[in-house]
């Protein structure tokens, strides 16, 4: 199994969650139209704390994360996403089982 997930964890102060959503998705598009290889992007938001989401999407390989990564895009988003944020936790992880 050669599958690798992006996830994030994004605690959000309290208010800001639908700033946030619109942020998010905004810049998922831009991945989406300007990142070659990249699947599909998911952001989940926490029904017992509102203010946790969860971001996760597949890609084809961990160089492509690294440029996504490196990017001023992604460094711009997470610029503009600082002050409604309480936290952000980026994490690269591999399948290693799956049912």
């Amino acid at each position: 199994m050669n599958e690798i997930y992006t996830v994030g964890i994004w605690m959000i102060k309290p208010g800001k969650e639908n700033e946030f959503v619109s942020k998010w998705s905004s810049f998922a598009d831009w991945t989406k139209k300007n990142i070659s290889d990249v699947g599909t992007g998911r952001l989940l938001q926490d029904t017992k704390d509102p203010l946790k989401f969860i971001s996760f999407g597949d890609w084809q390989s961990e160089v492509v994360i690294q440029n996504w990564r490196n990017s001023d895009a992604f460094k711009n988003f997470v610029d503009s996403v600082k002050d409604i944020c309480q936290d952000f936790q980026p994490n690269s992880l591999k399948l290693v089982a799956s049912f």
